[in-house]
Formats: C-alpha cells, structure tokens, sequence
C-alpha cells in the first residue's frame, strides 16, 4: 500500500509541473476570458489578483466531475492527486 501512495504522491508532483503550450482562440474568445479577468479584479486587493491564466485554468478545469475523475485516474495515473494540489494551491495560497 505505501507502494501505491508513493508512486500517487510522484505522479501528482510530476503532474503538477507547470509548462507552457501554443493555443490558437478565436479573437472573441480572447477577449471574453480578458473580461473575466478584468471583472474577476475589480476592488480586489493585490494578493487577490488573477491573471488570464488563471482564468484559462479555472474554465478548463472546473467542469471536471466526480463522475469523470476515475476515468481520468485510470488514463493518467496520479491526475486526481495533481488535482486536489492544484484545487488546494488555488484556493488556500498565502499564509493562513
């Protein structure tokens, strides 16, 4: 068992690198998702900021269910782990 837990804990840290890829959008989508963030930052404070990739993220992944989230594991070993890292990056960043 500790076998599979390292091997989890691995993949979500592989996972988690961050890397950058070319994307091609329609210029209207472009400038929905600048909306959003321009929205988004509105009265929020400096640490509270978001960035177009954060908001790239954010709609990519948040339509990920449970229902999927087993066929994702079984695809992509260490996705669900790499997830909840990300989900918890995202909303408890800071020194709290």
């Amino acid at each position: 068992m500790t076998r599979t837990a390292s091997f989890t804990t691995h993949a979500a840290k592989a996972l988690s690198r961050r890397r950058t890829i070319p994307i091609e959008l329609p210029e209207f989508a472009i400038r929905a998702l600048e909306h959003r963030v321009e929205m988004t930052n509105v009265g929020a404070d400096d640490d509270e900021m978001v960035s177009f990739n954060d908001v790239v993220e954010w709609y990519l992944l948040s339509p990920l269910s449970v229902k999927v989230m087993p066929h994702l594991e079984f695809a992509v070993p260490g996705f669900t782990a790499a997830l909840m890292r990300w989900m918890m990056d995202a909303t408890y960043s800071g020194s709290e």
